[in-house]
């Protein structure tokens, strides 16, 4: 993965027990990507799929929504050929661009996509200490 720019780390530290994956044009072109460590123990913990356990060519479909509340399917297998750990999240192309980290976390037990480069609150505040401002007491 990438390294997370400033407002991505910020972005992703206000999210409890998040999975983070990069996004790539191969992800979204072909709708295949390997299951990174971050989530395959966030789905084991979660009592979701643990794909250490499946057999290879085994799959488990699970129901997520991203986080504007669209739904997705998760798709969590072993190749057939070596058994490497896959996951494949359907409509993440309307979500997400090569490049975007996306979040996946549990929230009231459902898994939530967020992307986290887009998805970025950022709130600017400005303090002067030059002058008086009316209602605030010095």
């Amino acid at each position: 993965m990438r390294e997370l720019t400033k407002v991505e780390e910020a972005t992703a530290s206000t999210l409890k027990g998040a999975a983070l994956f990069h996004v790539t044009a191969t992800i979204l072109n072909k709708n295949i990507q390997d299951c990174n460590g971050a989530l395959r123990e966030l789905l084991k913990a979660k009592g979701f799929v643990d794909l250490d356990a499946l057999r290879p060519g085994e799959r488990v479909e699970l129901e997520g929504e991203f986080l504007d509340g669209s739904v997705t399917t998760v798709s969590a297998y072993r190749a057939k050929s070596r058994g490497d750990k896959r996951i494949w999240f359907s409509n993440l192309k309307n979500h997400a661009d090569p490049g975007d980290i996306m979040a996946l976390v549990i929230r009231r037990g459902k898994l939530v996509l967020q992307n986290v480069t887009k998805g970025a609150v950022v709130a600017v505040l400005v303090v002067s200490s030059v002058g008086h401002v009316p209602g605030i007491i010095s």
